[in-house]
């Protein structure tokens, strides 16, 4: 076991020790549920000339882990108007199966209103186990058309608030 596996909240070391064989290998997959927040950096303004800065928004799709599997396309992350350095509010929670390979593609586009043609900003694609193993479960990608998109992958906390009665 590494030291980013046990750093990697996701998992306790117990629960990582657990999944594994006398031989190192994992012998059954745990599941928890992780939480998908994007920024970007110097995106190149695609708006053209006279037409002030783009309003980027980021599509994030789940790909298929399996042949059998279809892509699933998340949501929509919310449009921040004349930006160039999104850090959008709008986070995804999904499943995380450790020891399965879970890959998310992530588009980005300048919202056109008049037109309804969204003009692509560039794309990525990244490994949640990846992410999670990384120095503050951050990766960065370069973009072909300008600028650096920026993914956290956090372990969601969403199942261990519990309830309150009064």
């Amino acid at each position: 076991i590494t030291h980013q596996q046990k750093s990697s909240s996701c998992f306790s070391p117990v629960e990582i020790m657990a999944s594994m064989n006398d031989n190192g290998n994992q012998k059954r997959s745990s599941t928890c549920k992780v939480t998908i927040k994007l920024y970007a950096s110097r995106l190149k303004n695609v708006a053209g000339i006279g037409k002030g800065i783009s309003d980027p928004y980021a599509v994030v799709t789940l790909l298929a882990s399996t042949p059998h599997d279809t892509p699933t396309v998340l949501e929509k992350t919310e449009v921040i108007k004349n930006d160039l350095n999104p850090a959008w509010t709008k986070q995804f929670v999904v499943d995380y199966q450790f020891g399965i390979e879970s890959r998310i593609n992530i588009n980005v586009f300048d919202e056109v209103r008049k037109t309804g043609k969204h003009i692509p900003m560039g794309s990525a694609g990244f490994e949640l186990g990846e992410i999670l193993g990384s120095r503050g479960n951050v990766k960065a990608k370069k973009l072909k058309q300008g600028g650096v998109l920026f993914v956290r992958v956090t372990q969601s906390l969403e199942d261990d608030f519990g309830s309150l009665h009064l």
